[in-house]
Parts: C-alpha cells; sequence; structure tokens
C-alpha cells in the first residue's frame, strides 16, 4: 500500500467511528410512548329532595274553662301574657281564670298548661281559685278548650311556696312532662305591698 493510500484509509476509517459516536435523528434510540391518563370513575351521589312545602305550625287551642266539680269551682279562661315587670298578667276579675299563652295548651303533648287567678281583688269578692289549697290527692278537674274539647286531670299535689321560692321553670316547663298547674295566692297578706306572701299552687295529671 502506498503512503498515500494508507493515510485515505485511516481518514475513512475516523470518519466512521464519529460517525458511530455521534447521534442522529434516525439513530436515536425510539422515544417511550406517553402513558395514557386513564380517567377515574365519579361515584354517583343520590341527592335527597326536601319537600318544598314547610311542616305546618300547629296552632294553639286555648283553654276557656276550668271545673272542679267538689268544691263548686266553675270560671272561664281567658289567655295572658307577661306584664312589664316580668310577672304573668291575671285578669282582674278573681273569678276569671289566666291561661299562659307562651306555655303549653291543653292539647300539647308536652309542657304544663298554666291557669292562675287572683285570690280576691278590690271590689271584688273572695275568687273561686282562694278553694284550690283544699283540692285533695286523686280529685277531678276538667278545662275545656275553645274547639270544645273537655281535657280531664286529677290532683297529683297541692302545696304552698313563699313567692321568692316559687319554682317557677318547674312549673311553667314547655317540654318533659305534661301537667295542669293552677296558682293562687295565699299566706299572710301585706297591706303595705297590697300582695301575699305565698302562692299556692295544686298540680294535675292527664287522665286520658
Amino acid at each position: 500500500m502506498t503512503r498515500t493510500a494508507a493515510m485515505a484509509s485511516a481518514a475513512l476509517a475516523a470518519a466512521l467511528v464519529l460517525s458511530a459516536c455521534t447521534g442522529s435523528p434516525e439513530a436515536a434510540a425510539p422515544t417511550a410512548p406517553a402513558p395514557t391518563a386513564t380517567a377515574t370513575p365519579t361515584p354517583a351521589v343520590e341527592v335527597p329532595i326536601a319537600a318544598a312545602t314547610p311542616t305546618p305550625v300547629r296552632l294553639p287551642v286555648p283553654p276557656v274553662r276550668v271545673v272542679v266539680a267538689s268544691l263548686a269551682i266553675d270560671v272561664p279562661v281567658i289567655d295572658v301574657g307577661v306584664e312589664p315587670g316580668g310577672f304573668m298578667q291575671l285578669p282582674v276579675d278573681p273569678a276569671v281564670g289566666g291561661w299562659y299563652r307562651y306555655g303549653a295548651d291543653p292539647s300539647n303533648a308536652d309542657g304544663n298548661t298554666v291557669i292562675s287567678a287572683h285570690v280576691d281583688a278590690p271590689d271584688y269578692p273572695i275568687g273561686p281559685f282562694s278553694r284550690i289549697r283544699e283540692l285533695s290527692p286523686g280529685e277531678r278537674i276538667e278545662v275545656t278548650d275553645a274547639a270544645g274539647t273537655v281535657h280531664r286531670y286529677s290532683v297529683a299535689t297541692v302545696a304552698s311556696y313563699p313567692k321568692a321560692s316559687l319554682p317557677v321553670d318547674d312549673l311553667f316547663a314547655r317540654a318533659g312532662t305534661r301537667a295542669l298547674v293552677l296558682i293562687t295566692c295565699g299566706g299572710a297578706f301585706d297591706s303595705r305591698t297590697g300582695r301575699y306572701a305565698d302562692n299556692v299552687v295544686a298540680i294535675a295529671t292527664p287522665m286520658d
């Protein structure tokens, strides 16, 4: 081989080596295919549908009469609220009872029905509720409501409380109990304040 031929052969070999080391688009390793995203199914949720019509509000049925036949008590009843001083309102006439309209009525499944009356008042005779202190356990009380339904109760307890110790929360409870509560005044009369010292309370439970 001549010197010229040898040099040409070496140049060709070098070119082949560089060609093998340098990547070309055609010689590049194939690109791995991009992973295909797999859609995650959304679980089906059944949404409850509430009725558009609200539950009707129960209207109270006020008591209009209280009768205790054994003591000749027979009084009409009107609904009353609260005085500015925080006391329960009472009809001026002791012969008329007042039903606390912010509490339960006799048809309620829960809560006490509270009816109160003065024991007496200026220009009026002693009221019928003055006799509730004479009630005995087991005696019957009947309350007639505005719908004409007669609710019957049996006397459970009769007690006298100093006015400052009257268990107001228990007597005026709107839940957890169901009873008829009759309240009037009793004890010593204070001529300076024009008030009696105590409250007489009769509690009766439904018979039906």
